[in-house]
């Protein structure tokens, strides 16, 4: 490993502590980050020194989030990624994948909650929760504004030389 490498890889390690994301997902983000092309699950287990199913089962998270991309490559059965490296384009995407997987689900499913249980709520207890609910939408309803916003506002810059492979 190269020490602008490792030197990177501390940074990210170090910052990933900071938001109490654990050891492996940060290791694994700053390896993606700075290699240049995709890399294969195998360089990146040996690249963190952790497992191939730690790493593995850490990329399926990274993955749903929006953080990286597996690639597929011709003639091969190896699973790569690749992380974007324009951070906007990057944050964009994860705004684009939590609103995708979070928001829009939510506005489909917990006005169907609410309106199966409004009348069904009698006793208090049960009015309360009906409450909390209703207050989960009228937030879910905002985040969904905040969220479309930002998606809209964050503008792409032009292509540059580390857009992916």
């Amino acid at each position: 490993m190269e020490p602008i490498d490792k030197e990177f890889i501390d940074f990210f390690e170090s910052a990933g502590r900071a938001f109490a994301w654990g050891d492996i997902p940060p290791k694994i983000i700053a390896v993606l980050y700075i290699e240049p092309e995709a890399i294969a699950l195998e360089d990146i287990a040996g690249k963190t020194g952790y497992s191939l199913a730690s790493v593995s089962n850490a990329m399926k998270h990274l993955e749903a989030m929006g953080f990286v991309q597996r690639i597929k490559k011709p003639k091969t059965r190896k699973v790569f990624f690749y992380m974007e490296k324009d951070i906007i384009k990057l944050n964009r995407q994860k705004i684009v994948v939590a609103y995708e997987n979070g928001v829009k689900p939510a506005m489909e499913a917990v006005p169907r909650i609410i309106d199966k249980y409004k009348d069904k709520a009698k006793d208090p207890q049960s009015q309360k929760k009906l409450e909390i609910v209703q207050g989960y939408y009228s937030q879910m309803l905002e985040l969904e504004k905040i969220l479309q916003h930002m998606i809209g506002d964050i503008s792409l810059p032009p292509a540059s030389k580390h857009i992916r492979p």
